[in-house]
This record gives C-alpha cells, sequence and structure tokens, in this order.
C-alpha cells in the first residue's frame, strides 16, 4: 500500500511538471508556462509556444499576414478560430508539417467556449 501511495505522488508530481502540455483531438499544445482562470474558460501559454494542429481545421484573422520561405507569419490582433475556442495573440508563425500544421509564438490565451 505505501509502494502505491508513493507512486501515485510521484505520478502527481510528474504531471505538474508537465503541466504546460496540453493535449486534445485536434491539437497539442506546448509552452514554459501556462495559467487557467477560476472558471476554467481562460487558458493562458507563455514562452516559446507551439501549437500542433494534427487536422488543420482551423481558420484565422489578423491585422497583417505575409508569406517567407513557405511560412506564414500574422500579426496584429491574431485570432486562431477553433470548434470549442479561440485563441488570441499578436504574432504567430504557420509552418507546414507532415502531420498538420504547427503554430509558433511567445504568447497565446485560448478562450473556451
Amino acid at each position: 500500500m505505501k509502494l502505491f501511495k508513493q507512486f501515485t505522488l510521484l505520478t502527481f508530481v510528474l504531471l505538474s511538471a508537465l503541466s504546460s502540455f496540453t493535449s486534445a483531438n485536434e491539437m497539442e499544445i506546448t509552452a514554459k508556462s501556462k495559467t487557467i482562470s477560476e472558471d476554467s474558460k481562460l487558458h493562458t501559454y507563455s514562452g516559446n509556444v507551439r501549437i500542433a494542429f494534427a487536422d488543420g481545421n482551423l481558420s484565422t484573422k489578423s491585422s497583417h499576414a505575409s508569406f517567407q520561405k513557405g511560412k506564414t507569419v500574422m500579426e496584429g490582433d491574431v485570432e486562431i478560430i477553433l470548434s470549442n475556442a479561440i485563441a488570441n495573440t499578436e504574432r504567430v508563425t504557420f509552418i507546414p508539417s507532415p502531420q498538420g500544421l504547427v503554430a509558433k509564438m511567445d504568447k497565446v490565451t485560448f478562450t473556451y467556449k
């Protein structure tokens, strides 16, 4: 029983350490830090944020977009619109990948429906 409690505690500690990693059916998010509002509707990721979209099922809005060496750079009030949330950031770089699409940014806030 004591071994089970130690294993459970170790699992909790490991999961806490990986709290900046989130996975869902359509995307995988990694970042240096993550904060969640009390009502769980706002998730803010910061520090080397990387979002991998497996199915590419998203739409975007921004003030400015440019294409550089196969990458799409969007700047100024960027919105990434998903089926269950809207992500807001100031600048994002989209890079095609064999698995779908990768978005890189410094900080992003998801507002879940």
